[in-house]
């Protein structure tokens, strides 16, 4: 086919080959820096989640006077019961104290963050007489508000729910003095 030759020189123009057009000399460059980049931010990535050389946090220290302690401990527990009995405490706001100021002394006594421990957590950490404690005080920590409610059916007040103030407080310093 003649005809197919003589078209292919007309629209290459003639018998001159051009050849391909040269790319920007910024390709490269870009290609490169982002290539740095791209590099750049996995090495940041590494070095700023890798293990650091942080000063290790030191062992738990038993206290050097149980007794001081078990005594600051008894204080509190004494103090939120004067405080609830003379009125500056509800009941709720009184057991929250005292589930406080047991968890507390066991994290002072053992080293466990008993502060920030569910029910279920202080049970599987074999803690069963601060498990019963606190489970003890749950009801009147979590219950219906104490703070001047009244029973819409009679007008009374709500009675206080689960066990009472002194109960649980004699059950909060029998855990803190019963402590080994």
């Amino acid at each position: 086919m003649p005809g197919d030759a003589t078209l292919a020189r007309a629209l290459i123009g003639g018998n001159q080959f051009y050849a391909p057009e040269r790319y920007s000399a910024w390709w490269p460059i870009a290609g490169t820096a982002v290539l740095l980049l791209c590099l750049g931010w996995v090495a940041w990535v590494l070095v700023h989640t890798r293990p650091g050389n942080h000063a290790a946090v030191p062992a738990f220290a038993v206290p050097r006077d149980p007794e001081t302690v078990r005594a600051r401990f008894l204080a509190l527990i004494d103090s939120l019961q004067s405080r609830y009995d003379a009125g500056a405490l509800t009941a709720r706001a009184a057991h929250l104290g005292f589930s406080a100021a047991v968890r507390s002394f066991v994290h002072e006594m053992t080293g466990v963050p008993a502060q920030r421990m569910t029910l279920a957590e202080l049970r599987e950490r074999q803690l069963p007489l601060v498990a019963d404690a606190v489970a003890a005080f749950y009801p009147a920590e979590f219950g219906p508000a104490d703070s001047g409610a009244h029973d819409l059916a009679d007008g009374g007040p709500i009675p206080e729910a689960g066990p009472g103030v002194a109960a649980s407080a004699a059950t909060a310093r029998a855990v803190v003095a019963s402590w080994h």
